[in-house]
């Protein structure tokens, strides 16, 4: 299996004036370089580290000096990369002459000094670029895309590893289909070649599918307390460079952040969301909006929630932009639960009772999956009702397994008791049964 880009062939004389240096000047080039000084530790078989590292390399440069002509050493492993490219059908020896003339080359082998080379008497610089245009070709996007995730921090596995294949196939998916996850971003639309542009959208697919199994770990999301969050995206550099590239994409995940004590070193980019968005509807009013002043998506940035009604907001903080950018994580009356447990208190209140507002009078917590348990409470909300609901013990036994489910999965601190109180003092059902009502007159008109 390829391991190395590159294996460093030379004679132990010419170690400090090109072999060392060059294999330093490769490194700082992201290339994988097998060279005995980084690559062989104490107790390795010399022989057998140096066949590995033939083995598992794409090229050999090869270091061609008086002091090469005189070792079994470096004959012995020309001849390997010779066999290898019999077998291979491809070159894979790339030479560079030190101190040797053309007839040097040709009096110790006539095919090797038919073969291109630069000299080291170029200078390391022009000599890296020399081997570079054929070791790494600006094409090939998953150099491209390894480069950029070094660039970013990470240690990606070799070129030849299937991690690889399998972030190809995950970035063939992210651009051919609706891939709806949270913490999803653009994919890089940089200028370059279509090898360029293509290795920048793996690496950067790679890096979204850390965020996302990341954040799904850590329970990141639209109930994480603002300072959780703020730590989840600074923790990786490449996601801190994508909230600030694109901050309606970290408003949609994270809308608590909009608020203005919790958006940290954010708050410059949604203040320009806010105020280009406000400009926006100033110039270009919405007639389904006659009143709104900007995007529901930054109302809670907005002093008045940009005069959206609390039904738009609460939809928006808990949905998100929908479709391939949804933030959803939990159900709808998960949600409702949080708002009215102790673990929400970080929230300011008048936000916070603008949102339990909303999702109330949004009425929908009650339809397809959200009532699930066919127990007293999820029966008793199926029928239509023109009387309060009687809380039977029943009824509150069902609703009690389906808090205390909703707290395990949601990792809350708060007591079941607590929030079914809160819940029945909210009047969640009442206002159901008021607005389906509304709804249905509405439909016989």
């Amino acid at each position: 299996m390829i391991q190395h880009d590159v294996f460093i062939c030379h004679a132990s004389e010419d170690k400090d004036a090109v072999a060392r240096p060059l294999a330093e000047a490769l490194r700082e080039w992201h290339l994988d370089v097998w060279y005995d000084e980084f690559s062989m530790k104490v107790g390795d078989s010399l022989r057998e580290a140096i066949d590995r590292g033939l083995a598992s390399c794409r090229y050999g440069v090869v270091i061609v000096s008086p002091a090469f002509f005189q070792k079994r050493w470096t004959q012995r492993e020309m001849n390997g990369l010779v066999a290898r490219e019999m077998s291979e059908g491809r070159k894979l020896v790339l030479p560079i002459w030190h101190d040797v003339e053309l007839s040097d080359v040709v009096a110790y082998s006539p095919p090797l000094a038919d073969v291109v080379a630069t000299r080291s008497s170029v200078g390391m610089d022009r000599m890296c670029a020399d081997l570079l245009r054929t070791i790494r070709p600006e094409e090939s996007p998953l150099m491209v895309a390894r480069d950029e995730l070094i660039r970013l921090g990470w240690s990606p596995p070799p070129i030849s590893d299937e991690w690889w294949l399998d972030m190809v196939e995950a970035q063939e998916h992210a651009v051919s289909s609706m891939w709806s996850v949270p913490w999803r971003f653009p994919l890089p639309e940089r200028l370059g070649s279509q090898g360029r542009r293509r290795g920048l959208n793996i690496a950067w697919t790679a890096l979204q599918l850390d965020w996302q199994h990341q954040a799904e770990h850590r329970k990141i999301c639209q109930i994480t307390h603002p300072d959780d969050v703020l730590a989840f995206v600074r923790g990786d550099p490449a996601l801190t460079e994508a909230a600030h590239d694109y901050p309606q994409h970290l408003a949609n995940y994270a809308p608590q952040l909009l608020i203005p004590q919790f958006s940290a070193e954010f708050a410059d980019d949604f203040d320009d969301l806010l105020r280009e968005s406000e400009e926006r509807w100033r110039t270009q009013p919405d007639r389904r909006f006659p009143e709104a002043m900007c995007d529901r998506q930054l109302a809670l940035r907005h002093p008045e929630f940009g005069r959206h009604s609390a039904v738009e907001v609460a939809e928006k903080w808990m949905v998100g932009l929908g479709g391939d950018h949804s933030a959803s994580v939990y159900e709808e009356l998960e949600y409702i639960f949080w708002l009215l447990a102790p673990d929400s208190d970080w929230l300011p209140a008048d936000i916070r009772a603008f949102l339990i507002n909303g999702l109330k009078e949004r009425a929908t917590w009650d339809r397809d999956r959200i009532i699930t348990t066919n127990g007293a409470f999820s029966s008793a909300m199926m029928t239509a009702r023109r009387t309060p609901l009687r809380w039977t013990r029943g009824i509150k036994a069902d609703l009690e397994e389906i808090v205390s489910s909703s707290i395990r999965k949601m990792g809350l601190t708060a007591a079941t008791s607590s929030i079914i109180d809160r819940f029945i003092e909210e009047d969640f059902v009442g206002v159901c049964d008021r607005v389906e009502r509304e709804r249905a007159a509405a439909r016989r008109r």
